[in-house]
């Protein structure tokens, strides 16, 4: 954990000196105030290779190398965009640096020269301007023109046991502030043969992350105690990090610094350290975890940012578990729900079918062993338990699953399925598989793989013919996938129980924790899907038969839950709890499958008999979006949001006991309805 960069911007802004009388306080004589020094960090960033195609939004690195011109095969040029608008810096932009740091494996020599040069279209980062364009995805085939900005070449120097890049972008960045407040580059190098890595932004942490440096004079007095005092708590902050060392035992992370700016903590880790400070060490199979803490300070005007790390080491002393019962244990629906169905759909909804299991023959796989040998094993013997020992077993290619097998491990916490290959991590090469059970482990991927894979995937071969058929995971987590954590089609008879899928999806917005496409009869108890990196906690496609029950979704920059397609049909969400997501919380729209950017108003395509029950939708910007949703009762439920609770296209949604702090919005006419 370090803190240069801000260091270097604290005092920066800090220290100033009293300024010349004038008629107002604020200003000089020659009618300038103090300024102040922040640290911006990107909204997004990526990097190109010469005309290639490849997305690269999710590397974890961003490379710079001339291998004979921007379009030459092995090329790469970094892009990286800012929010610099008055919302981000409350004054007059005074100067401007992006900086770069490079990996510790970066072979560049210090002096190398590189430049930035102005992106006028800031459309490159996937941003939808409305909702019918089509989502621009920037690669070396289509990486935008851009213009040298003078005065930004600057050579690679070694600055506080870092070698970093430091371009003056001053002009750029006060067009932009009086302009879209959106601050696009490129960072290129002239120099022939020179090659670069710097870190991403996702993939790092403190001084390593890419970086705006901007100095800024206040528009007002308050802006400038408001930038003072933010800075002073993050600075607070993270030495309040630094001095707690390793952690063993929960800690406290305040939600209000001593200056009076407000904190919000988020863990890239949950599992070993929560939003809460509530810490889970690593029992002594597993390693030390280095959990990323993502830190905003906000005050008044004024809102920095900074990630974090702490430590969490493995418990030696830990107690041994019992052995995890390779049984499922019976998932018990709610007497609520089950009154509510019988009452509204009778005998038109299905229950979940759960899977028959081989418990009398069992294969001890130690980490290191084959586990695909063992899964064929028990396979060809008619069925049993593939039981996984505790710690990490290493994965380099798809598990292939079978028929009548179920993979136990020793516990979320005890045992790990670390995947490092491409593809998805476990998955079926059968048209059609049946009586699946996954119990008691982790599945990880790794974040910034641009392999791109999926955790969990299994595909039936047909949506009317060919199904896959009981499929369970319980006591199972997944996360780090930079496609889908858990996507499930052409399934039947689906029960996800304490099922954790979070921080997956970092390949785009249409990458999910959750994924259920052409699936019935799907039963989901006590899921976590928080913290999509970019997509959605849970999306249902063209689902029927559906029981949601105590689901869980807090921080996702989209949407938290989608429901749309044909089909999609007798959903009921028990007990959800959506909050803090960017968009809304639950979006059911009616636009159709293959064609999302063109507006469609066929009610096939939209959901239909949906009960929403003692449920809570808070803190989001909006709390739904419903479009030509029908039968739609809502019960018992708290809509809290910040810009709008319902908007209701051709939608009307049954009401009882249900309160609201913005009353529902009703429209017609799609063109009416507001911008998403």
């Amino acid at each position: 954990m370090t803190g240069g960069l801000a260091a270097a911007a604290l005092g920066a802004g800090l220290l100033v000196g009293p300024a010349p009388a004038s008629a107002d306080p604020y200003q000089d004589a020659e009618g300038n105030g103090p300024t102040a020094t922040m640290v911006i960090h990107p909204v997004i960033d990526t990097d190109t290779t010469g005309t290639s195609s490849q997305q690269r939004t999710w590397a974890s690195t961003l490379g710079v190398r001339n291998a004979g011109g921007l379009d030459a095969a092995d090329s790469q040029a970094s892009y990286l965009q800012f929010n610099v608008s008055p919302a981000m810096v409350p004054g007059t932009v005074v100067s401007a640096r992006v900086v770069l740091t490079a990996t510790p494996d970066s072979t560049a020599p210090a002096g190398t020269q590189l430049n930035s040069a102005f992106v006028s279209d800031d459309t490159w980062n996937g941003e939808q301007v409305t909702r019918y364009d089509p989502i621009f995805t920037l690669t070396g085939a289509t990486k935008p023109t851009a213009t040298d900005i003078a005065g930004s070449t600057a050579p690679l120097r070694a600055d506080r046991g870092a070698v970093r890049y430091e371009g003056d972008v001053t002009s750029v960045a006060q067009t932009e502030n009086n302009g879209d407040g959106r601050l696009s580059l490129r960072v290129w190098t002239a120099d022939q043969n020179a090659a670069v890595q710097f870190h991403s932004d996702d993939h790092s942490i403190g001084d390593n992350r890419p970086a705006l440096l901007v100095t800024f004079r206040p528009t007002t007095g308050r802006d400038k105690k408001d930038a003072t005092d933010a800075a002073k708590d993050l600075a607070d902050a993270r030495e309040y990090l630094r001095r707690l060392g390793p952690v063993r035992h929960d800690i406290a992370l305040p939600s209000t610094g001593i200056h009076g700016s407000r904190l919000t903590w988020s863990s890239l880790d949950d599992q070993n350290l929560d939003d809460r400070g509530k810490v889970t060490r690593p029992t002594a199979d597993l390693p030390d975890a280095d959990v990323a803490l993502d830190l905003k300070v906000s005050d008044g005007s004024v809102t920095l940012t900074d990630r974090l790390q702490v430590v969490v080491p493995r418990d030696p002393e830990a107690k041994a578990a019992a052995p995890v019962d390779a049984a499922l244990r019976p998932v018990a629906v709610e007497r609520e729900v089950t009154d509510l169905i019988s009452q509204k759909w009778g005998t038109a909804f299905t229950p979940v079918t759960p899977p028959t299991q081989v418990l009398t023959r069992e294969i001890p796989v130690a980490p290191g062993q084959s586990i695909q040998a063992a899964i064929d094993g028990v396979a060809a013997a008619g069925g049993g338990v593939v039981r996984l020992g505790a710690g990490v077993h290493p994965l380099t290619s798809p598990l292939n699953m079978q028929s009548t097998v179920t993979l136990v491990g020793a516990g979320q916490d005890r045992t790990v399925i670390q995947y490092t290959g491409t593809g998805s991590a476990i998955t079926t090469t059968l048209k059609q598989i049946q009586d699946v059970v996954m119990k008691g482990f982790t599945l990880e991927g790794v974040k910034g793989d641009l392999g791109g894979a999926l955790g969990i995937y299994f595909a039936g071969a047909d949506p009317e013919s060919a199904h896959h058929h009981r499929i369970a995971l319980q006591d199972v987590t997944v996360k780090n996938f930079p496609g889908h954590g858990v996507h499930i089609k052409r399934t039947t008879d689906l029960i996800t129980d304490h099922l954790t899928s979070m921080y997956n999806g970092e390949r785009g917005s249409l990458f999910h924790n959750s994924y259920w496409l052409f699936d019935n009869r799907i039963l989901q108890s006590d899921t976590q899907l928080s913290k999509p990196v970019l997509g959605k906690g849970a999306k249902y496609t063209s689902t029927s038969d559906v029981i949601t029950q105590r689901m869980q979704i807090h921080h996702a920059v989209g949407n938290g839950i989608q429901a749309d397609g044909s089909n999609d049909v007798r959903i009921f969400f028990q007990k959800l709890n959506i909050s803090d997501v960017g968009k809304s919380a639950l979006w059911m729209i009616c636009e159709i499958f293959n064609n999302p950017n063109q507006y469609t108003e066929d009610p096939a395509y939209a959901p239909n008999y949906v009960i929403i029950n003692a449920s809570s939708f808070v803190d989001n910007l909006r709390g739904g979006v419903w479009k030509i949703a029908q039968h739609v009762l809502v019960r018992d439920s708290v809509f809290d949001n910040i810009r709008n609770d319902l908007i209701l296209m051709k939608s009307s949604p049954e009401f009882e006991n249900t309160k609201f702090k913005h009353a529902p919005e009703y429209f017609t006419d799609n063109s009416q309805v507001p911008a998403l």
